[in-house]
């Protein structure tokens, strides 16, 4: 007597949990591919870790107002923020190089025949951003911790959470530049660009408040808010007047949110329109 043998349903939960570890697996892998350039691109980690550093010991240690009283700590504290910040953005910008290489080299179009998806480049990505964010931030926070930067502990953990947070979509900013002109002046380029965007968006000096006014608009205004909000609850710093100005905390969000999805979006847009060129 023979016994019926059920047919595998190739949808149980157990077949559905082996495919996302798989899915996740690749994902990784690929990611530490690329992080695995991260280590010989030395130009890319001078900018993005020591010239931040450099920033914050001329502007921030050597400056002789840099014990003054900010918010819930001294303006050590505020610049050590910003220059982290810029430090983090540079280093997720610097992620476009990936994107230069892959289109000089036709990398993208090898990748469009592998069984990675959309989303899992996407993914492996954004990991390759979030670590090069982390890594130029932690940089410039221990330089503040141990030449007199001043904040609660807490104000500490957030505002580095922060800066690599906040940091993160500027590597998408990075992609839009790579992808539109695919060449090596694209990185230079979305460089130079973060240094003009942080100006205006208050990260490295006060601005004059007709200035504020249009520097709210600007990318790195919410991001630099945000960073800072641990230390200054929403003071933002002006070069006239009464040397402050409040301003609340959607202004923030809201910039933030809004500049984030701009950026992904286009990045979407552009990776599926080259897909479809292939």
């Amino acid at each position: 007597m023979s016994t019926a043998t059920t047919p595998t349903n190739p949808d149980t939960p157990t077949t559905n949990r082996a495919t996302n570890r798989s899915s996740a697996s690749t994902t990784v892998s690929f990611a530490l591919h690329d992080l695995r350039r991260l280590s010989r691109d030395g130009a890319m980690l001078f900018f993005s870790m020591v010239l931040p550093v450099i920033f914050y010991l001329v502007f921030g240690q050597a400056m002789g107002f840099g014990d003054e009283p900010v918010g819930q700590g001294n303006v050590k504290a505020s610049i050590m923020i910003g220059m982290a910040l810029y430090a983090g953005i540079t280093g997720a910008t610097a992620a476009a190089g990936q994107v230069v290489v892959e289109a000089e080299t036709g990398w993208g179009r090898q990748l469009a025949l592998t069984p990675l998806t959309g989303g899992q480049i996407l993914a492996s990505r954004m990991l390759g951003i979030i670590i090069r964010a982390v890594l130029p931030v932690a940089a410039v926070f221990i330089v503040g911790a141990v030449t007199g930067a001043d904040m609660p502990g807490s104000a500490w953990v957030i505002a580095l959470v922060l800066c690599v947070v906040c940091s993160i979509p500027f590597g998408f900013y990075g992609m839009i530049w790579a992808q539109i002109w695919p060449t090596e002046t694209a990185t230079s380029i979305a460089g130079t660009s973060i240094v003009i965007l942080a100006f205006l968006g208050n990260v490295f000096m006060p601005l004059p408040e007709t200035m504020l006014n249009v520097g709210r608009f600007s990318p790195l205004y919410g991001a630099a808010s945000l960073a800072r909000w641990p230390l200054t609850e929403g003071q933002q710093s002006v070069s006239f007047g009464d040397g402050f100005v409040e301003d609340p905390l959607w202004y923030a969000v809201a910039n933030f949110i809004a500049w984030t999805l701009l950026f992904i979006g286009v990045v979407l847009v552009l990776h599926n329109r080259e897909k479809g060129r292939q």
